[in-house]
């Protein structure tokens, strides 16, 4: 038997299939386990003996088959798990979600599955979302506000201190009084103030709710939450799937966005544009940035047609196929190259490189 066609069916097989002497490698020792703790549930049911089930670690569990496995597989392990083994059940076990630590790969997880729409699972999976908020907010807050906090103005100073704004000229010549031959001693520092445009630009963040933007969405919600305190933004949120919600009014509560999504679906994203082109009241300072996979559930000339119209009045199109920290993106290829030649920007940005952008964009740069 073919070497190929042995581990093929080892992996299929499980270790029952041990004596057909398979070699495995690395990726696929660790594809076997990922296979053997999902499917030993179905074998307990049968009175067989397992040592290793989900229940051991279900959320690292999650994280290692979407790590192993292509898209398409991953969908239908978390199918089985979800239909055949209750994973929901699993994940209401007391103390489960207490065995793990709140990071942005658990929550990713948890919010594919829709667990925020669990009775039984909301609170604690609230506390995840609100866990892992604070901590990109903590990472991305210091980056996106001074990146889009506009221009230096080196001809006037301001009270807020904050270091990309030192004047260390100033403040050098104007403490140079207090040297006393060793130590020069500041009594002040000054900080430049910032050039803030005279009308804010309208930033229409319209985010696609489709399974494969889990991550995305919660970076997302997270930098809307940002970028809405600033003087030079005025933001709208748009989360949909074959239909849309507007949350402008919660964007400053990024939990409370990601409590009110409902990941999985449809998609049509030339319905979603189509009521972003009616917030945009001025649209030569209106920037529509969509994150999705370009994946169109509805007829794609329709979405064409609905890109041209809107680029056509002025509004500034942008397309974010991934807006994460690593930017992997996972998207209709097609699609993409076609609102590119139509003139709409579509690439994968990091959430500081995304920033980077907007401020180029709006003049801020």
């Amino acid at each position: 038997m073919a070497e190929q066609l042995k581990e093929r069916w080892r992996l299929v097989l499980g270790r029952y299939a041990d004596s057909l002497g398979a070699n495995l490698s690395g990726q696929q020792l660790a594809q076997d386990q990922v296979l053997e703790q999902l499917y030993a549930e179905g074998q307990r049911g049968r009175g067989l003996k397992v040592t290793d089930t989900l229940e051991d670690n279900v959320g690292q569990w999650l994280e290692n088959a979407e790590a192993l496995f292509p898209r398409s597989v991953n969908d239908q392990l978390q199918q089985h798990a979800l239909e055949r083994f209750d994973l929901h059940q699993l994940l209401q076990q007391p103390g489960m979600l207490d065995k793990v630590s709140p990071s942005l790969g658990l929550l990713k997880q948890l919010m594919k599955l829709n667990a925020h729409h669990n009775l039984e699972l909301r609170q604690r999976v609230e506390a995840i979302i609100r866990a892992v908020v604070e901590e990109l907010l903590r990472l991305l807050r210091p980056k996106i506000t001074n990146t889009l906090a506009g221009r230096r103005n080196r001809q006037a100073h301001s009270p807020v201190k904050r270091l990309a704004n030192l004047d260390w000229q100033t403040t050098i010549r104007r403490n140079l009084k207090h040297f006393d031959g060793e130590k020069l001693r500041y009594e002040r520092v000054y900080f430049h103030a910032r050039r803030q445009t005279q009308l804010p630009w309208h930033v229409v963040l319209c985010i696609d709710q489709s399974g494969s933007m889990a991550e995305s969405m919660i970076y997302s919600a997270v930098i809307a939450g940002i970028i809405t305190r600033l003087p030079s933004v005025r933001l709208s949120l748009v989360v949909f799937d074959t239909k849309l919600m507007d949350l402008s009014d919660h964007a400053q509560d990024p939990v409370t966005v990601l409590l009110k999504c409902q990941m999985g679906g449809g998609t049509h994203i030339a319905n979603a544009w189509r009521y972003c082109q009616q917030l945009a009241q001025e649209p030569g300072r209106t920037l529509v940035a969509t994150v999705s996979d370009f994946d169109e559930g509805g007829p794609q000339q329709a979405l064409f047609s609905q890109a041209k119209d809107m680029i056509d009045s002025g509004i500034t199109m942008m397309g974010l196929t991934a807006l994460t920290a690593d930017s992997q993106p996972f998207y209709d290829s097609h699609a993409t190259a076609q609102l590119q030649r139509l003139g709409m920007e579509v690439s994968a940005l990091s959430p500081d490189r995304f920033a980077q952008r907007l401020a180029k964009i709006m003049g801020l740069r």
